[in-house]
């Protein structure tokens, strides 16, 4: 019987709900306070977006030019070869459809 005692939870008073609910209610309301944004301070955001855009561009490793006409040619490559392996099987499969569905030519 002592355990079960010990376990019990009491509610809390009223006047401690009261407390933590004023205490949620400051932090959302802090929260959601934003600082006020003066005249001439979106204009100087502006500007410093543009120069960090600047100095992310001079951060990029750009490639070679080697590196980009070699990597060219092998996306062109793959694209032809794909290309025409998707023909070959659309061709199989409309020769397929016209011979078996539609009884042949």
């Amino acid at each position: 019987m002592a355990n079960k005692e010990q376990a019990k939870v009491l509610p809390p008073k009223k006047n401690e709900e009261k407390a933590g609910s004023d205490k949620k209610s400051q932090t959302l309301v802090a929260k959601a306070k934003k600082p006020q944004i003066s005249g001439t301070q979106p204009k100087k955001r502006r500007f410093t977006f543009f120069s960090d855009i600047i100095g992310e561009l001079k951060k990029v490793v750009w490639p070679t030019r080697q590196e980009t006409m070699r990597l060219t040619l092998i996306v062109i490559g793959l694209c032809v070869v794909m290309g025409l392996i998707l023909g070959a099987v659309d061709y199989g499969f409309s020769e397929l459809v016209a011979k078996v569905l539609l009884g042949g030519k």
